[in-house]
């Protein structure tokens, strides 16, 4: 079994499908087959997912009837069929026109519409698989809202609405992909005095779309309680993100790398010139980039 399970009133507050709209589509349709328990239908996150991929469908003018019993690589496939250009590159979003998957999200944080930018989030993670939703989407909207805050075209609100929209929608995917078994676990966190956490979500993402066991801390956390977390959760890894100019970072990875059980490894991104001295040591890895943390991530067992 996948997550937790659901009672249908959460299910229809989670996806906004109508009570009536689930069951009729469950009983009529088959659409989902929920497991039973004792105090009703139980809903699985791969229901959650499938439900809400035959929702936009059916908003695309499809019948119910007609779509109920396909897979969901098809239901991808109807939607990506009528969807905008996807974003080719994290390149593609610099200094120049924002890509056409993207448009739709700017619109929505100018106008402040949060619950527009959650639909659209949504519907670009109901298209892309984890790996790509971080290389397309994730990581050039990142690059874009922190461009236009540093040129003052984008408000500190603004800022926190994305943020806001992300972390659920990451939070979410990170679940959904979470693999009942893995061979091996990775732990992300920062270190005390570092609250930027995109970095790590979005490595947590890809390493639970690589079917590893993804352990998301959340920032700004003491080396002693990495360490502890570490030995608790078998970590094979440790990840840190530090991008800030944080003084007790470094102090804070030493601390960490001696608190670590022997064969534990760390794992550092962040941008260039943080942390001038990980470089030189040779018990740390550094991956400043996606591409560097997903050939790590491969080495341990991770599949793209």
């Amino acid at each position: 079994m996948d997550g937790m399970g659901y009672p249908i009133r959460a299910v229809a507050r989670m996806t906004g499908i109508g009570l009536d709209t689930l069951r009729a589509w469950e009983r009529r349709y088959q659409a989902v087959k929920p497991e039973r328990g004792e105090r009703g239908r139980l809903y699985r996150d791969r229901d959650i997912h499938r439900l809400l991929l035959l929702k936009e469908v059916v908003a695309m003018g499809h019948a119910i009837g007609q779509i109920a019993s396909l897979p969901e690589v098809r239901l991808e496939q109807l939607l990506q069929a009528v969807g905008q250009p996807r974003a080719r590159n994290s390149a593609d979003v610099t200094g120049g026109a924002v890509p056409g998957s993207l448009r739709p999200l700017f619109k929505a944080v100018e106008k402040f519409d949060a619950p527009g930018l959650d639909r659209e989030l949504g519907k670009l993670a109901l298209a892309h698989p984890p790996r790509t939703l971080v290389h397309e989407v994730i990581h050039p909207l990142l690059r874009r809202v922190g461009d236009d805050w540093a040129e003052r075209a984008c408000s500190i609100a603004q800022e926190h609405l994305v943020s806001a929209a992300l972390r659920n929608l990451v939070g979410g995917m990170m679940r959904l992909y979470a693999p009942s078994s893995a061979s091996a676990t990775v732990l992300l966190t920062t270190p005390s005095g570092e609250l930027h956490e995109f970095g790590i979500l979005c490595a947590a993402l890809l390493a639970a779309g690589g079917g590893l066991r993804a352990v998301y801390l959340g920032p700004n956390l003491p080396a002693a309680e990495i360490a502890a977390s570490a030995r608790k959760a078998s970590a094979t890894a440790v990840i840190l993100g530090v991008i800030s100019e944080n003084p007790r970072a470094e102090k804070e990875v030493k601390s960490l790398a001696r608190a670590l059980a022997q064969g534990v490894e760390l794992w550092i991104g962040g941008r260039e010139g943080i942390l001038p001295e990980v470089k030189r040591q040779p018990r740390w890895l550094w991956v400043p980039r996606f591409p560097d943390l997903e050939k790590q991530l491969v080495r341990i067992g991770a599949r793209f």
